[in-house]
């Protein structure tokens, strides 16, 4: 981590003082998969500047009434700006992440049609992932 970032990570009582939110609740955010661990653990533990932007994110739509899947569902889904190597130019894309450390990522030029495809795409893999991880803790069970 350079010095720079260092400056910039917050322990998790330096995150809940700057974002209003109770550790208690910040560690049941990333225990749903709704925040990202942070860089270490235990007392070593540190979250940085896109903590912060995700657990304001959370709490505007816990303002509006979603539930926590519904959060889930609405944050796994963003738009990321990549560079396109072949003209120069910056390419936009949406991702969907279907589990935590799996995404797919379509260009935003694409059709509306196809990349509605490719939403449904996501829920069937989301779907598949849920089922295969029940029948694992029930061979486990």
């Amino acid at each position: 981590m350079s010095a720079e970032n260092a400056d910039r990570s917050l322990t998790i009582r330096e995150l809940a003082a700057r974002t209003g939110i109770p550790p208690r609740r910040i560690r049941f955010y990333v225990a749903r998969g709704l925040l990202p661990p942070p860089r270490g653990r235990g007392p070593t533990a540190r979250y940085g500047p896109e903590h912060i932007r995700r657990l304001e994110q959370i709490r505007r739509l816990r303002e509006q009434r979603f539930g926590l899947e519904e959060i889930r569902e609405h944050l796994a889904q963003r738009e990321v700006v990549a560079p396109d190597r072949r003209a120069g130019d910056a390419m936009h894309w949406r991702v969907w992440e279907i589990a935590p450390g799996i995404v797919l990522a379509a260009r935003l030029d694409w059709p509306d049609a196809k990349l509605d495809q490719v939403e449904g795409l996501v829920e069937v893999a989301r779907l598949w992932l849920k089922r295969r991880e029940v029948e694992s803790d029930d061979e486990h069970a």
